[in-house]
């Protein structure tokens, strides 16, 4: 099977698509706006984006035309779909993302437009949230061209399980979400500063990288809490088992998402999940039981959410099991990633 990919090749999202299709003998390109390679498969860059599509357009169907795929799969309702849904001749898969439905056509007329556009010319579009998908529905996405289902996480690379202390009052806690403002881990330093003032043995990690990391040290610098807070910078997907497992307390609040990775490998780390109301969160935590939701986002709803956190550690220690079993029946990539064999196997037999 030839399959080629409009994406962003820098993304792990696109390389965990690329590799495992890869890993089974199919033939793989990526058209990308991104010159990063993935061994494997063929990247063909090309600096495509929605504002030079009129000049661009016909470079990156004439590249589809001579790689002529018998799949060709589009990652995100905005750019790389707007490039398929144009390539006459060529049906095509849809995987939704989440700003590209959530976010961007509430914010710009013209992006809701193009979603729309992208969203009705699929052949099958792939959601990874109910939320997402009844967004879908909403801008015009076929019912019966939806399949809702988690990316997964990739167990090989989580092989550690975290243990709970009970017996010990300190509370380590991670976040993991890029430092970017929409996902308000200053909103967590403040928090967690306000919780140490009652609870003072606790720590936070905060991992990724992200635009925000200078301000994000700034401000932990001008907190004082310098010695509470460590900040690991970018990591590798093999080392997101041993940063979690070394915690107690995932923390997740953006302002938006759809299912997010990084809270389904937390959960199969067993971890305890503090999240923000989101739709998609409440996919997955259930408030009081195998997580904390926090409605309201702020510092003081996370300094109690974290107190919280300290005053029942025996509750997170039982419900971690829960959170595993979880994970390992409806979000574990190489079951997931059959759903997508079958709808390209789909696809080849509406061609023939």
């Amino acid at each position: 099977m030839r399959i080629c990919y409009l994406a962003n090749s820098a993304s792990s999202h696109t390389k965990k698509w690329a590799d495992y299709f890869v890993s089974l003998g199919h033939e793989v390109h990526v058209i990308s706006h991104s010159n990063v390679d993935i061994p494997g498969a063929q990247i063909h860059y090309i600096n495509y984006s929605l504002k030079n599509f009129p000049f661009m357009a016909l470079k990156v169907h004439r590249k589809i035309r001579e790689i002529n795929p018998d799949i060709l799969h589009a990652h995100q309702a905005n750019t790389c779909g707007l490039y398929a849904a144009s390539a006459k001749g060529y049906d095509y898969i849809l995987s939704t993302w989440g700003s590209d439905v959530l976010v961007g056509p509430e914010r710009s007329f013209i992006l809701k437009k193009i979603a729309q556009y992208d969203l009705k010319k699929a052949s099958f579009i792939t959601s990874d949230s109910y939320h997402m998908s009844s967004k879908i529905l909403e801008l015009g996405g076929i019912k019966d061209r939806i399949y809702t289902f988690p990316m997964g996480i990739e167990d090989e690379h989580i092989k550690e399980k975290h243990e709970f202390n009970v017996n010990e009052d300190n509370l380590n806690i991670i976040s993991i979400r890029r430092l970017e403002k929409m996902f308000r881990v200053d909103v967590i330093i403040r928090g967690f500063c306000e919780a140490l003032k009652e609870k003072p043995n606790m720590f936070l990690t905060v991992a990724a990288d992200g635009s925000e990391m200078d301000s994000l040290v700034e401000l932990v610098d001008k907190l004082g809490i310098r010695d509470k807070v460590k900040f690991t910078g970018s990591y590798k997907p093999h080392e997101v088992g041993k940063l979690l497992s070394d915690n107690d307390v995932f923390v997740s609040i953006p302002e938006s998402d759809s299912t997010s990775v990084s809270l389904l490998e937390s959960m199969y780390c067993g971890l305890f999940p503090v999240v923000c109301g989101l739709p998609a969160n409440r996919e997955w935590v259930r408030n009081g039981e195998n997580g904390l939701v926090i409605d309201e986002v702020n510092e003081i709803n996370v300094k109690n959410a974290l107190l919280w956190c300290c005053e029942n550690k025996q509750h997170m220690d039982r419900v971690s099991h829960e959170n595993i079993d979880i994970i390992e029946k409806r979000a574990l990539w190489k079951n997931n990633s059959r759903i997508v064999e079958d709808l390209y196997n789909m696809m080849l037999k509406k061609k023939l």
